[in-house]
């Protein structure tokens, strides 16, 4: 087993592995560890037989915040305990233990939505708003986080979140005036993968649907901008961001080493 030794610096060492970042809220990780520690063996033996596949994860280690990305590579790409990675940053095996299994949610969730570009985004989606509303879509997206978009465009959460709330309600009736189905189908066919040989139309009229009329519902252009989206709002805010405590912004970078 390769070992490892961390040339750091104060910034990085403050802002990517304090025990005091919080994890997209001001508390502390003390705080939110209170009554989750767990002892790592545990971890190890629920995990025996599973080992996590880097490679079909890779791609989404990037939209994580930093910290967690390389501990997941430390532990299940170079096979070091939790212990060992509290070690060599200098913070509980607790808190190794959480961010883990948090960094492991965020990977999970972003398996569950589609992938979207910028460049289809603004083609297929960007002429149905105007301009803020579109970056405020994009960058929900992206962060996940009313309070960093409402930061970055000068807004307030509650205009963020009204504006949000509001395209993604256009989306969802473009996709239903497009198709002739009602706004609960919709929500269960395309967001939640349920299938029925009936729907109701917006008249209240049960009709059947064939398998054809249900492949062109999941293949309507929006559907995967409907989905995201709808993945977001449904319990999912903040769950990609990661509030962050800068000191020593002078400093540089740290770098992680292999030792042969």
């Amino acid at each position: 087993m390769a070992s490892h030794v961390l040339v750091a610096d104060p910034n990085e060492l403050s802002t990517r592995y304090s025990k005091r970042s919080g994890m997209g809220s001001p508390d502390s990780v003390e705080d939110i560890l209170d009554g989750v520690e767990e002892e790592e063996d545990d971890f190890e033996e629920r995990a025996a037989g599973r080992a996590l596949d880097l490679g079909a994860i890779d791609r989404f280690l990037d939209r994580i915040p930093a910290r967690e990305a390389d501990f997941i590579r430390l532990y299940h790409r170079d096979k070091l305990k939790q212990e060992q990675i509290a070690k060599l940053f200098g913070i509980t095996q607790a808190a190794v233990s959480y961010r883990l299994h948090r960094g492991i949610k965020r990977i999970q969730f972003l398996r569950t939505i589609p992938e979207l570009t910028q460049l289809e985004f603004d083609k297929e989606v960007g002429p149905m708003f105007e301009s803020q509303d579109k970056e405020i879509l994009w960058r929900m997206y992206n962060t996940t986080c009313q309070s960093e978009i409402a930061k970055q465009l000068g807004l307030t959460q509650a205009r963020v979140r009204h504006r949000f709330f509001r395209s993604l309600e256009k989306v969802r009736s473009v996709i239903q005036e497009d198709l002739g189905v009602n706004a609960d189908f919709i929500e269960k066919t395309i967001c939640y993968g349920k299938t029925s040989s009936k729907y109701t139309n917006d008249e209240g009229i049960v009709k059947n649907i064939t398998s054809e009329e249900l492949k062109r519902i999941k293949s309507h252009y929006l559907s995967k901008y409907y989905v995201a989206y709808t993945a977001i709002s449904d319990k999912h805010f903040c769950i990609l961001h990661e509030v962050k405590i800068p000191q020593f912004s002078d400093r540089g970078d740290a770098v992680i080493l292999p030792i042969d």
